[in-house]
């Protein structure tokens, strides 16, 4: 099976984003959304090697006016989801576990690593939480910034602790 995947990147109020992407049955579907070059090629030798063999991936340079608008919006607090549909090209299901029920964390909330965890059914599995967000392939879409430490501290992020900070007072208003 060979399958042809989208990249492409842009600049933003934010810094530069990238991204990957496809048509399926005529809806964009995100499957990376980042801002950090080297986690994007991270992701792309992952990609490349989890596809090899019969299961090819080609990529292909190509832009998403859809997504860098939704993207831009989000950013600029026009928007409050990039609503779009996802899906995990690489993860355990642990971490997709995660993810999934991150993306239920309404705009303007914020929750704690603990609360992730129990959210999910691991009362005890805080750290693999933030471990797990650590991981998140979709930055934005699967909104990560809103998972803070139990003391009321940001915590770490991905994205950068600016953009993390940035995005927690946005969408507070």
């Amino acid at each position: 099976m060979l399958a042809f995947i989208n990249y492409s990147g842009f600049e933003t109020s934010a810094g530069k984003f990238y991204y990957l992407w496809r048509k399926k049955n005529g809806d964009t579907i995100v499957l990376y959304l980042g801002n950090n070059k080297s986690d994007f090629k991270r992701f792309l030798d992952k990609i490349s090697k989890v596809y090899r063999g019969t299961r090819q991936v080609t990529l292909v340079h190509k832009k998403s006016s859809d997504i860098e608008k939704a993207v831009t919006a989000y950013l600029e607090g026009k928007v409050r989801k990039i609503d779009f549909k996802l899906e995990f090209l690489i993860g355990t299901e642990f971490q997709k576990r995660i993810w999934k029920k991150l993306i239920s964390v309404p705009y303007g909330k914020t929750i704690t690593y603990r609360e992730l965890s129990e959210l999910t059914g691991y009362k005890k599995a805080w750290r693999a939480a933030g471990s797990a967000l650590n991981g998140n392939p979709l930055m934005l879409a699967i909104p990560c910034h809103r998972v803070i430490r139990s003391d009321g501290t940001t915590g770490k992020y991905k994205g950068g602790d600016k953009l993390k900070r940035f995005l927690i007072n946005m969408e507070k208003g």
